[in-house]
């Protein structure tokens, strides 16, 4: 019976492998599946899974890991900026499963061949997935062979690295796409009226300013000091009371000279998990005041819509792929039709 038992495991793995290789030789001989074939029912990353598993050649971060530190860019889209120089580039913060955000921000706001003459480039920004295995991995790797968009280093996707995540869009643009004029820190979950920001905020047709950096500005606020807060931050990270001012997370722009400003003084700054209060430290650091923006356009909220008054709005948050789609679709098509005067 053990015999026979062996026997059988023997048979079975030996299929197993068959069947793999053939898969392999298939997906070689006809190239790889299309991109609706990856969109699966991923989780979202889990926090206790503090390791993803890669070749022996990629380096393996802590959760948390330190910072400075020489990550290394795994998806880098250099084609991105090569053939000019770009207005307007969107970072889009992202999580390595989410591929329906990201093809939901590809069709709408992210569409690259919607603005006309004024250049605007869009980039994902991702870390790597806390998933056990190399499935998330490799159907990013897809998705980025189809599209050529997403930035990652090797740091752990996790919402305590948003900063890194942050960072390394600032590094990518200074390094690969350092002659744009603007680039806007953008969530994943937002509704963005680009063509707003474009010709009612940043204006194409004035000099780039410099030095610039809008939102929606919180004047005053502190870190959290219990330990029962997602946003828990130790006096010995932090030390003061107070944070300096900052553009909410959610979405803000800044000129593109202030990426490598930003880049260096972080190396020498603590990191904290709150990006947009992070980046408001290294402004103070730097001694570069906040922009303010023009009243009521950056929202870091929900509002319902109404064409008439997206017309007027840059962004506005907590929105599904799904709802996205639905808004955009009216949005764009009526986008330049009269609004009644009020």
């Amino acid at each position: 019976m053990a015999a026979e038992r062996d026997f059988w495991r023997f048979f079975l793995l030996s299929a197993l492998a068959v069947f793999t290789l053939a898969g392999f030789l298939y997906n070689k001989r006809t190239g790889s599946l299309k991109v609706s074939s990856i969109i699966s029912e991923h989780q979202e990353p889990s926090p206790q899974s503090p390791y993803v598993s890669l070749p022996p050649t990629t380096t393996r971060h802590p959760l948390i890991p330190p910072y400075p530190y020489p990550y290394t860019f795994l998806m880098n889209p250099l084609k991105k900026c090569q053939s000019g120089n770009p207005f307007l580039v969107l970072l889009v913060v992202s999580v390595s499963p989410d591929i329906r955000s990201r093809l939901a921000i590809r069709e709408t706001w992210g569409n690259e061949s919607n603005y006309g003459n004024v250049s605007v480039v869009t980039v994902f920004l991702v870390g790597l997935p806390t998933s056990v295995t190399d499935k998330v991995q490799q159907e990013l790797e897809e998705e980025n062979r189809i599209y050529g968009d997403i930035v990652q280093q090797d740091f752990m996707d996790t919402y305590y690295n948003l900063t890194l995540k942050t960072l390394m869009g600032m590094e990518w643009v200074a390094k690969y796409c350092p002659t744009a004029s603007y680039v806007m820190k953008i969530d994943s979950d937002m509704f963005l009226n680009v063509e707003y920001l474009i010709h009612k905020v940043l204006l194409p047709d004035s000099p780039v300013r410099n030095n610039y950096l809008t939102g929606y500005i919180v004047p005053t606020s502190g870190p959290m000091r219990s330990k029962a807060y997602k946003w828990y931050v130790p006096k010995e990270v932090y030390p003061n009371d107070t944070y300096p001012p900052y553009c909410a997370g959610p979405g803000y722009v800044f000129s593109a000279d202030l990426t490598q400003k930003i880049y260096d003084v972080a190396q020498t700054i603590r990191v904290i998990p709150m990006e947009d209060s992070f980046i408001g430290i290294c402004m103070y650091e730097l001694k570069i005041p906040l922009t303010t923006s023009p009243p009521n356009v950056f929202n870091g909220h929900w509002i319902d819509y109404e064409r008439c008054l997206y017309n007027k709005l840059v962004t506005v948050h907590h929105y599904t792929h799904e709802k996205l789609r639905e808004v955009w679709t009216d949005f764009w098509s009526k986008r330049k039709s009269e609004c009644p005067k009020k």
